[in-house]
């Protein structure tokens, strides 16, 4: 029941968004940085059910430029870039996660700095490339969050100027998630989640994060599939699915069943340099899996990948992207090629769409050291 009232509100918000797709702020990209920032909706939503039994650990933490934000009480939402008039408002992050919270059970907490931050478009711009440039942390408003309580941590935020908002920064070197699984996601206005993984890796302390999710703010009234198949991607879902997996792991050899969902280790063979990573468990992975060991002709592009075409075509290759996150694994149906991205630079933005189907996960600066042409070598982890 919960998920068709979910379902119906989707549907609610598409009719509003529709007639309303002007109300909508964009922190536009500052050309002698070639930087973006934050696209922020904000988008009307019933409150979610309450948590009351918290039973997976899960916390999910995000910065909304709503909600922290000085507004004026009275002010008008038919010009307003960011407001909707209405008894409940929120911002693309946040609704990004409610949709995580519908999914996951876990508990929602907004990271809201003591000092708000203007309304006003220019000053915003200029007050956040001040706080990157100067390092400076805001203050953050108390709370009673008891990290200890929980496993995983999902970090939400706004791209501000390709990266995180400081007040993220400020939220991570508060708290200690050394030791957990840390998820990042977050919105955009077309630039993807530029170094932001990076940086939530670096402050957070821990040797890796989970594969986040970037959702263009414009798209966010319609993420709901988008979300839901990127969580199960990550193992990352609500009590009834691991009840599931609980049932079919009793029906089944538990190595069968590991076998059907869990990602393959693989290894990434170009000359004596062998990497690790792995291929999803997904349908479009799945026909990558059957074709190995695979061997493609790779030539490096723009000192961000490394791509070459291949001699079958996939039949499962739907949705896509046009950004990408360090380290991916990508098929492009367009010219029918595998691409591994391994840097992020100053053109993050993609002219065909990708879809991830794994990722290598040791260290990528052995990419720098390539030159020219390379023969890439897909196989089974021995």
């Amino acid at each position: 029941m919960k998920k068709t009232k979910f379902l119906a509100l989707l549907l609610l918000i598409g009719v509003f968004a529709s007639a309303c797709g002007q109300n909508q702020e964009t922190i536009q990209p500052v050309s002698e940085e070639g930087k973006a920032a934050e696209t922020e909706n904000v988008i009307e939503q019933n409150e979610p059910t309450p948590v009351t039994e918290k039973d997976n650990n899960i916390l999910i933490a995000y910065f909304s430029r709503y909600g922290n934000t000085d507004y004026p009480e009275d002010v008008d939402a038919t010009t307003s870039a960011s407001i909707v008039a209405d008894s409940e408002n929120f911002g693309t992050t946040e609704y990004v996660a409610r949709m995580i919270q519908e999914t996951t059970g876990g508990d929602l907490h907004l990271i809201e700095t003591v000092t708000p931050y203007t309304a006003d478009f220019e000053e915003l711009r200029d007050v956040n490339h001040n706080e990157m440039a100067e390092g400076f942390l805001p203050e953050l408003k108390e709370s009673n969050l008891d990290m200890s309580e929980y496993d995983t941590v999902f970090i939400g935020y706004p791209i501000w100027a390709t990266d995180v908002p400081q007040a993220v920064l400020s939220f991570l070197n508060q708290y200690d998630l050394s030791g957990k699984t840390v998820v990042p996601f977050c919105t955009h206005d077309g630039y993807g989640a530029g170094s932001s993984y990076t940086s939530i890796q670096e402050a957070s302390h821990v040797d890796s994060v989970q594969e986040g999710i970037a959702i263009e703010a414009q798209d966010v009234p319609e993420a709901a599939d988008m979300v839901q198949e990127w969580l199960s991607r990550i193992h990352i879902g609500s009590a009834d699915t691991a009840d599931a997996e609980e049932t079919n792991a009793g029906e089944a050899n538990a190595d069968e069943v590991n076998a059907e969902t869990e990602d393959l280790q693989i290894q990434i063979v170009a000359d004596d340099e062998i990497m690790e990573g792995v291929l999803y468990n997904s349908p479009l992975a799945e026909e990558f899996k059957e074709k190995l060991p695979i061997t493609v002709s790779m030539v490096g592009y723009g000192g961000r990948e490394y791509y070459g075409g291949i001699d079958f075509t996939p039949t499962n290759a739907e949705g896509g992207q046009l950004n990408f996150e360090n380290g991916d694994i990508t098929y492009c149906s367009t010219n029918n090629t595998m691409a591994i991205f391994y840097a992020q630079t100053d053109r993050p933005n993609l002219t065909m769409e990708v879809i991830p189907i794994g990722k290598v996960t040791s260290d990528l600066a052995v990419f720098d050291t390539f030159s020219g042409n390379k023969e890439i070598t897909f196989q089974v982890a021995k």
